[in-house]
């Protein structure tokens, strides 16, 4: 095979705040080829990590300067597909984008997902991924066996019944235990989901927001600061003999498309270059949400297919974001306390926060494990300065039983994480066996997680 190492290029994620400059990149197209890397980099004493599309806000993708990273763009063929069973197997490459057509194609669907259908499969799964419904988990609660290669180069599978605790933490496993090459994944026959979008006082929908959850299967709602509305969005499923009336190409759908996508992107950059116009914008960004919603559904709910419908919530322009996952009791109070605090303060920031929910889990690192859960995700321009917003949010989330999303900006180290993770030694028990060295390991990974015992042989400048 030659070299798995191609000639020593930069990175940077889609966000563009994070870069890392002269690493050695690898292509690899099946779990042996990806074994050789791993050697490879080991005897170089190099560090691995492994990316999918970069989505991440923060530096968990991001390898050190002159280490080795593992794209799976080139691994990412279906494997299997049982449309009886409903379990799909796909290389760790393969976009949610791919996978959804494919699934589709056989009369099939992931039974819940988030916007973004750039990520690839084993990028979504490594960071905690998720959509929104109070009866639905994340990605990860839809894994039911990987493929995985290790430190030492092996090849290994795992599921329930077969290394059943590596595949507990490997469901979301931070890249920090190996690189998956192949999901499988428990997919449902194929659904719609009919959509109503409403405008409503922020304060009436955390006053009812238990009740809210109840009422439709997938819930979110969006509030712009420096208002007191909040935009709501109820998706419900149905079978697709119950009457769905597919939209055309050219018609838009609720929270995406030209219209919306181009008065948001112009408000958001308006915005950040004019700052004495946040507060402006915010309000004409969610009075125009609403109309525009209003105007798209006609009072009526619109269908599609789910998977086109999951992803009609695209953010228009990149930004950066924190986004922390509080039991949902705590909801109400978090978010009014959120915008008392936005409203009290100098903060200058256009960007809806968004709100979405989830049932609990018991996956180790999942900010879901053991408890019904609400996000908080609070975003800024990518250009835009973040600090001060960003550790308001974190402040009160944080006071609110708050765990980070691990693909958003945080400030917190393991010390801290250890408190907010029940399940959190087990993870380092995992790691420590698979990886005792820390092949997989970043600075980043190291704060959060903490650095391994076994690391003096490699090349870990940063």
């Amino acid at each position: 095979m030659g070299s798995p190492l191609e000639e020593p290029t930069a990175w940077r994620n889609w966000a563009g705040n994070e870069t890392a400059q002269a690493i050695r990149l690898a292509r690899p197209r099946t779990a042996e080829e990806t074994s050789a890397v791993v050697i490879a980099a080991v005897r170089d004493g190099r560090r691995v990590r492994a990316v999918g599309a970069g989505h991440a806000m923060n530096a968990i993708g991001r390898p050190d300067d002159g280490g080795v990273q593992v794209a799976l763009d080139r691994c990412a063929d279906l494997v299997a597909l049982d449309g009886g069973s409903g379990l799909v197997t796909v290389r760790g490459g393969m976009t949610l984008r791919r996978l959804n057509r494919l699934l589709a194609e056989a009369g099939l669907a992931l039974t819940n997902q988030g916007h973004g259908e750039q990520a690839t499969i084993a990028g979504a799964i490594a960071t905690g991924t998720h959509g929104t419904g109070a009866r639905y988990g994340g990605l990860s609660t839809q894994v039911r066996a990987l493929e995985v290669v290790l430190a030492d180069g092996k090849v290994v599978t795992c599921s329930r019944g077969e290394r059943p605790e590596l595949f507990a933490a490997a469901r979301l496993g931070l890249g920090a235990l190996g690189v998956v090459t192949s999901v499988t994944l428990q997919a449902v026959p194929l659904f719609a989901l009919h959509v109503r979008e409403s405008r409503l006082p922020l304060e009436e929908v955390l006053d009812g927001y238990d009740a809210l959850v109840e009422q439709a299967d997938h819930i979110r709602f969006t509030w712009f600061p420096h208002t007191t509305t909040a935009l709501v969005r109820r998706d419900d499923r149905h079978p697709l003999d119950d009457g769905l009336d597919l939209p055309s190409r050219r018609r838009h759908r609720p929270d995406g498309g030209p219209v919306t996508g181009g008065v948001f992107g112009a408000l958001m950059v308006a915005a950040r270059r004019l700052p004495a116009a946040d507060r402006p914008a915010a309000r004409l960004a969610a009075h125009v949400g609403g109309r525009v919603g209003a105007a798209l559904t006609g009072g009526q709910p619109a269908g599609d297919l789910s998977y086109r419908m999951f992803a009609a919530g695209a953010p228009a322009i990149r930004y950066k974001e924190v986004e922390y996952a509080v039991p949902r009791a705590e909801l109400a109070a978090a978010m009014g306390e959120l915008a008392a605090a936005v409203t009290r303060s100098r903060v200058r920031t256009a960007f809806p926060v968004e709100v979405r929910c989830a049932a609990a889990d018991e996956i180790p690192l999942s900010p879901a494990f053991g408890r019904d859960t609400a996000y908080i995700a609070v975003r800024t321009d990518r250009r835009g300065a973040h600090g001060d917003y960003f550790g308001l949010a974190e402040q009160i989330m944080l006071a609110a039983g708050g765990r980070p999303h691990w693909g958003t900006l945080h400030t917190l180290a393991a010390a801290q994480l250890r408190e907010r993770y029940p399940r959190f030694d087990d993870f380092l028990a995992i790691r420590d066996t698979v990886d005792p060295a820390g092949v997989f390991a970043n600075a980043h990974l190291d704060r959060v997680l903490g650095r391994p015992a076994s690391t003096s042989h490699l090349n870990t400048t940063e």
